[in-house]
């Protein structure tokens, strides 16, 4: 039997993948959803607005940044706490039966069948859509030497009780080829505090989007993470959005990998 019926949203959402401008947004998070037969996994609804739940503000700032530069955007449209999208499956992220002490009864004890259904119905074809995604370019690869993945997310502003100071973080691993000159350009706002892998490393661990995609098609990529009180709303999700936006508009052309 089947997790998701009929009247259950699709795994992920797919806009502008028509166009190769040698640029793909990825929101690993973007989406809230519980499949109807997981009963909202026993989680009480208030607690599903928090950000253990998803990336809140994200979905706003992908779309805008998707249109600004004309470039594809791929979403996974369910909810964190039922599978999360950038966590290897399997691991003790992938589906948490405790998140920022939220408690989660519908992901505890989970045997390996009830695991799969996640992992086969919204796991993997969100990522079979980014690979489907990153195969169609490789026809056009001489075209565009740019080849680059954002992951877009967003950040709780306090965690266990400390304040996070940064408005935008650049996640990086290994080559700083698009993180430095972005971040260094995001800086000469001088009112900004850029984080540089912050508020999380890029590398200890890396997300499952970068470890599955990146080197597997050569890519340049970088994940960025926006301070969710300063997105929450429409105009702020649109003003950080523009604010990364223009930054990337004046290093973009500059860039040689």
């Amino acid at each position: 039997m089947s997790l998701l019926k009929s009247d259950d949203p699709a795994a992920f959402s797919e806009f502008r993948t028509e166009n190769n401008t040698g640029l793909l947004f990825t929101s690993d998070h973007n989406g809230d959803a519980i499949p109807k037969q997981l009963e909202l996994l026993g989680v009480p609804k208030y607690e599903l607005r928090r950000h253990v739940a998803y990336d809140i503000g994200i979905n706003a700032v992908s779309h805008y940044l998707s249109k600004r530069f004309s470039a594809p955007l791929i979403t996974a449209n369910y909810s964190r706490l039922v599978i999360d999208c950038n966590r290897s499956p399997g691991s003790p992220g992938s589906i948490p039966p405790v998140s920022d002490q939220t408690v989660v009864p519908g992901n505890i004890d989970l045997d390996q069948h009830l695991r799969r259904q996640r992992e086969e119905e919204i796991f993997y074809p969100y990522h079979y859509a980014i690979e489907r995604h990153l195969k169609r370019w490789q026809p056009a690869a001489d075209q565009y030497k740019r080849q680059v993945l954002i992951a877009l997310h967003s950040f709780t502003p306090v965690m266990n009780g400390v304040f996070r100071p940064w408005q935008i973080g650049i996640l990086w691993k290994d080559d700083k080829r698009l993180a430095q000159p972005l971040i260094t350009s995001l800086s000469e706002d001088k009112t900004l505090n850029i984080g540089d892998n912050q508020p999380y490393s890029g590398s200890e661990p890396a997300g499952y989007t970068f470890l599955k995609h990146v080197p597997e098609h050569n890519l340049v990529s970088i994940a960025v993470e926006f301070r969710q009180d300063l997105i929450e709303f429409g105009s702020g999700a649109e003003k950080w959005a523009e604010n990364f936006a223009l930054s990337f508009e004046k290093i973009w052309p500059t860039l040689s990998f």
